[in-house]
């Protein structure tokens, strides 16, 4: 029980984190001060690229936190489609 507590105070922390200083370009729309941690088992995050091939995109990305995180990594999708000509089967 104690390891779930910390696993808690930890995320706590770094969602704080996340809405105090987010990441450049990146913005959490489904995130708040308030959100219930122990019902945070995905976040849904954009990105917004400057600069780059893709700047005025907004990328909407799905990061899902497993139940063990830290010991066990997040997976994060892209929910917005993205053309890579390394990757094309029509080739």
């Amino acid at each position: 029980m104690a390891q779930e507590a910390r696993l808690k105070l930890r995320m706590q922390k770094e969602l704080k984190l996340l809405l105090v200083d987010p990441p450049h370009g990146a913005s959490f729309p489904t995130l708040s001060s308030q959100s219930n941690i122990t019902d945070l088992s995905s976040i849904h995050a954009q990105i917004c690229l400057e600069e780059t091939f893709y700047s005025k995109g907004i990328f909407k990305i799905k990061v899902q936190i497993p139940k063990r995180y830290p010991l066990q990594l997040p997976i994060v999708t892209f929910g917005t489609p993205v053309y890579c000509s390394n990757i094309d089967n029509g080739v």
